[in-house]
């Protein structure tokens, strides 16, 4: 038996056994693995020795960061093209329900003066007959004629070419109060002609 690399390693640092350097003396193959063995490391210790041409490191490390600003910028422009769509995308959902809160309050508008202009000429039929009034009746008629001058006055004040809440709520107030006056009319009217 053949002894392995290991020994034969040992056999030539002088680290073996006794026994093992015996077999070595008496077995041929062991003795030619041996002397190829040390063959092998006289010609690599022949081998020149080679250095590097220069420090390789500053340009590693300089490709490495400039590689880290190359993604960091091409992910600063990621962001900034998100940031912009989302802004793009805010504003026009903005303006969209802003267009059609706008186009709701002219609508309700309309519909509220509309209602106006019934009332006030429902309380204009009723008032054409002259008839007389008591006092309290006129108080009250004169009362809600009054509140009604005050809200025309505030309505006049409002920016006509935009639609609010507030002209909403006056032009509401409006027409409440109209058809108060028209239901007074309308009770004197049918009181009258009992």
């Amino acid at each position: 038996m053949h002894l392995s690399l290991e020994e034969l390693l040992a056999v030539r640092d002088g680290e073996a056994a006794p026994a093992t350097v015996e077999h070595v003396a008496a077995c041929a193959s062991c003795t030619a693995e041996l002397t190829a063995i040390a063959e092998l490391k006289t010609r690599l210790a022949a081998l020149p020795v080679e250095t590097p041409p220069c420090d390789l490191w500053p340009a590693v490390s300089e490709g490495a960061r400039s590689e880290h600003r190359a993604r960091r910028l091409r992910f600063s422009g990621w962001v900034a093209a998100g940031l912009a769509a989302a802004l793009t995308l805010a504003v026009g959902v903005r303006g969209g329900v802003e267009a059609w809160r706008e186009a709701t309050l002219a609508r309700e508008t309309r519909a509220l003066v509309a209602e106006s202009q019934r009332l006030e000429q429902t309380i204009g039929e009723y008032g054409r007959g002259g008839r007389v009034v008591n006092g309290r009746t006129a108080t009250l008629i004169a009362d809600l004629e009054d509140r009604i001058a005050l809200i025309d006055a505030r309505i006049g004040q409002l920016n006509r070419d935009r639609p609010s809440q507030a002209a909403i709520d006056l032009w509401q107030e409006r027409v409440g109060l109209l058809d108060a006056l028209a239901s007074v009319q309308t009770t004197r009217v049918a009181y009258v002609g009992l």
